[in-house]
């Protein structure tokens, strides 16, 4: 596919202005692509298809062609890099598909809804998968490569660094609500989905309840630790200020300052 700039003489404007425009072509196709930017014909210079020395703003004027031409170039790249057939269906992304979206872009767009939205605990949750995944192998890659050979090697790959059933379900969900979601929203049209048989939900199994119970906290509050050294009467006012704070780890209690 090439790429090249021309002035349009025949849509010359009531201004008597011609549009600039990107013309691609491919296999004995043309496709012309507007550049939203008009020139008085005497200030292009139609044989080298460029502005004139003395065009108004023409700094400006090849400034915008070329951010242009290298738009398109990486979208060029990066669909060769996929190995997706470089045609004008997929360049210009008709029907609103986005086939040109890897996974670890697309996981990316979800993180940053879930961070507009408010909704961290799940962004973080998504961030800790794609980290992962991306220790296992390059998320540069197309939503048709995470097949079933991918998820049980990448099972294989998470229970060696310890994770057991619980923590993989969790992560497996979120891969498998991003892959729906990217099949919901046309990002890609999958041959089969791999979940139908790697099931997800297999993977969780019930654990020993190990919360403390409103009954146990009353009675923290309550305990007499007056005959304790500093540090005991320290440790059980630190744990309480936790609970009473939703939870906040020690570190950024340690951290606080007065104020």
């Amino acid at each position: 596919m090439t790429i090249n700039v021309v002035c349009r003489k025949d849509a010359i404007n009531r201004n008597h202005l011609a549009p600039l425009a990107l013309v691609f072509t491919h296999d004995r196709r043309r496709k012309f692509v507007g550049l939203g930017i008009s020139v008085a014909l005497e200030h292009w210079d139609f044989e080298k298809q460029q502005p004139t020395t003395d065009c108004p703003d023409r700094a400006e004027i090849q400034f915008q062609i070329t951010s242009k031409i290298r738009e398109y170039e990486k979208k060029i790249k990066k669909l060769e890099v996929l190995e997706i057939p470089v045609t004008f269906d997929n360049l210009f992304e008709q029907n609103g598909k986005r086939i040109n979206c890897t996974v670890g872009e697309y996981f990316k767009q979800i993180i940053e809804r879930l961070e507009k939205v408010e909704k961290y605990g799940s962004a973080s949750k998504h961030k800790v998968t794609l980290a992962l995944m991306s220790q296992f192998r390059s998320v540069n890659m197309r939503f048709d490569e995470l097949d079933l050979t991918y998820l049980r090697e990448f099972e294989i790959f998470l229970r060696q660094r310890g994770n057991v059933n619980n923590s993989l379900a969790t992560k497996f969900s979120v891969l498998k609500a991003v892959y729906n979601k990217a099949v919901s929203e046309g990002v890609f049209v999958p041959k089969s989905n791999p979940f139908q048989q790697f099931k997800v939900g297999s993977l969780w199994t019930n654990t020993r309840k190990r919360a403390i119970t409103k009954e146990d906290i009353h009675n923290l509050i309550e305990l007499d630790l007056s005959d304790r050294d500093f540090y005991t009467q320290l440790a059980k006012d630190i744990f309480l200020f936790s609970y009473f704070m939703a939870g906040i780890n020690f570190k950024d209690i340690a951290l606080l300052t007065y104020g």
